[in-house]
C-alpha cells in the first residue's frame, strides 16, 4: 500500500445485468504532483494520454455527485452506500437519471491534485476512470474541515436525444439508438413488451406510444440485435425520480464506516 493510500473501499455494484464498479479512497500526502483546475480537466487529460475517447460533461451526473459529496463531507466519512443500501446508481435514478450503468469513484484529501494523483496510482480507480465504455461524466466536491471530498460519476449513454413525454393521452418515448448493432427497439411497460410505432432501420430512430390506460409505473428501453440478443439502455419510473419499484427514497444518509 503506497504512501498516498490511507484507506480504500472497493465494491462491485450490480445493476440489472451490468456491473459498474465503484471505488473510494482517503489520502494523506504533501506536495503538488497533478495540477488541474477540476476533475473534468484531469479526466480529459488522463483519457487522452491513454488513447481513450473523451467523455462529455453531464449536468445531472454533476448534480448527483455534488449532493453526495456534500452529504459525505457533513458526515465526515467516505462510502458509496447509504444506510438503506443505496448506491451511486440509486442516487442518479432518484435525480431522474435513466441510464442503466453508473460508475463512481470517491476521494478525500488535502487538495484535488493529490486526490487525482492517488486515483491514477490505484489500479482500480485508473481502470474505472479510463474505461472506454463511459461516454459521460460529472463531478462534485465539498469541504470537510481541512479535507476536500470529491465524487466523480460516470455513465454509458446508448440513446441520443432521448425524449419521454407524458400527457393525458399517455406516454411517448422517442430517440435514436447509437449502437449500429440495433436492428429494432423495444419498450417494456411493466411486464408487457411494446413494439415501436415508428422505427427507421437506417438511422435507428424510434418512437413508442403507450396509452394512459395501459401505462405502468416502471419502464425499460432497449434494442435487439441480429443474433436475438437484447441490450437494456434505459430504465425509468413514472413520475421520474422514484428509483426502483418498491425501493425506499434511495438517497439516504451514508452508512456508518465499516
Amino acid at each position: 500500500m503506497g504512501p498516498f493510500l490511507l484507506y480504500r473501499i472497493a465494491e462491485v455494484v450490480k445493476s440489472l445485468r451490468l456491473v459498474p464498479v465503484t471505488f473510494a479512497l482517503f489520502l494523506i500526502a504533501r506536495g503538488s504532483l497533478f495540477s488541474q483546475e477540476d476533475p473534468a480537466a484531469w479526466l480529459d487529460s488522463a483519457r487522452r494520454a491513454a488513447g481513450v475517447r473523451a467523455v462529455a460533461g453531464d449536468a445531472l451526473l454533476s448534480q448527483t455527485a455534488a449532493r453526495w459529496a456534500e452529504t459525505l463531507a457533513a458526515a465526515g466519512i467516505l462510502t458509496h452506500r447509504g444506510d438503506d443500501g443505496s448506491t451511486g446508481l440509486d442516487r442518479y435514478r432518484a435525480m431522474g437519471g435513466t441510464e442503466v450503468r453508473v460508475g463512481e469513484i470517491l476521494g478525500a484529501g488535502p487538495a484535488l491534485d493529490l486526490i487525482e494523483k492517488a486515483w491514477m496510482d490505484s489500479r482500480e480507480h485508473r481502470t474505472l476512470a479510463l474505461s472506454p465504455d463511459w461516454t459521460h461524466a460529472g463531478w462534485g466536491s465539498a469541504r470537510s474541515g481541512s479535507s476536500l471530498v470529491v465524487v466523480v460519476l460516470f455513465t454509458q449513454r446508448l440513446v441520443e436525444a432521448l425524449s419521454m413525454t407524458v400527457d393525458g393521452s399517455g406516454l411517448t418515448v422517442e430517440g435514436r439508438f447509437l449502437p449500429v448493432q440495433a436492428i429494432t427497439g423495444t419498450l417494456v411497460n411493466g411486464l408487457d413488451e411494446v413494439v415501436p410505432s415508428r422505427w427507421d432501420p437506417a438511422s435507428r430512430t424510434f418512437r413508442f406510444e403507450v396509452p394512459a390506460s395501459l401505462l405502468a409505473g416502471y419502464l425499460r428501453l432497449g434494442y435487439r440485435t441480429a443474433d436475438g440478443g437484447f441490450t437494456l439502455t434505459n430504465a425509468f419510473t413514472l413520475p421520474r425520480g422514484k428509483g426502483f419499484p418498491g425501493g425506499k427514497a434511495r438517497s439516504a444518509a451514508p452508512a456508518p464506516a465499516p
